[in-house]
């Protein structure tokens, strides 16, 4: 299957900008889970209008049913050379149930910022969840459960795992993000991603099993 990058971050913290600058250089398809679901809401589907009331709260929608989304979605562009997937994992289950339907990620990214700066972001927000009550219950919920998860994940997969200092512009924000990408194991050109080292390239930035990249 194509690379996988896990976008990690507080609400705010620029997820969706980073990864539309992520995908115009690089060509990856960005999946937002939160604009999966809020589509999926929008279309009014017996499936999924359930879980209006729960995003409304600020609550997380149910683990199998984000995977179940993002699967699907992967599965229909088969010819994309890789995925930014932009707020996921929130916590260590949806991880390990990505990674036991799907595959590991090849790397994670994490975008930091503090609380106070994701309040002042998403007073502008455009979306139907982001009210104040709303965004401080988004904010809590990310600190109570995917800032933990963002520790879990950085003892589980350290060299796979990269924060990147969030407040700040965007464009110096992807300056370090490019950094990252292009010191991945593999080669990109034009919208091909090549891998030099399968086995590395799950859990590092310099290969140790080709001597050319030594």
């Amino acid at each position: 299957m194509q690379p996988t990058v896990w976008i990690m971050g507080g609400p705010g913290a620029g997820k969706g900008s980073q990864c539309s600058l992520i995908s115009g250089k690089y060509g990856y398809s960005h999946l937002s889970t939160g604009d999966l679901l809020r589509e999926e809401v929008r279309k009014g589907t017996e499936r999924w209008v359930r879980l209006y009331e729960i995003m409304d709260k600020g609550k997380l929608v149910p683990d199998d049913e984000v995977i179940a989304l993002l699967s699907e979605s992967m599965a229909n562009l088969p010819n994309s050379p890789g995925f930014l997937i932009d707020g996921f994992p929130a916590n260590m289950a949806q991880a390990n149930i990505f990674i036991e339907k799907i595959q590991a990620p090849h790397k994670i990214i994490v975008l930091e910022v503090a609380e106070e700066v994701m309040f002042e972001r998403l007073k502008d927000g455009v979306n139907f969840d982001d009210q104040d009550d709303t965004i401080k219950k988004r904010i809590l919920t990310y600190l109570g459960t995917t800032k933990p998860t963002v520790h879990s994940i950085s003892r589980k997969w350290p060299t796979s795992i990269k924060i990147v200092n969030a407040d700040r512009s965007k464009e110096e924000v992807f300056d370090d993000i490019e950094k990252i990408m292009d010191t991945w194991v593999g080669i990109h050109k034009g919208t091909d991603y090549i891998v030099l080292c399968s086995e590395c390239n799950m859990n590092a930035t310099i290969c140790i099993h080709n001597t050319d990249n030594n």
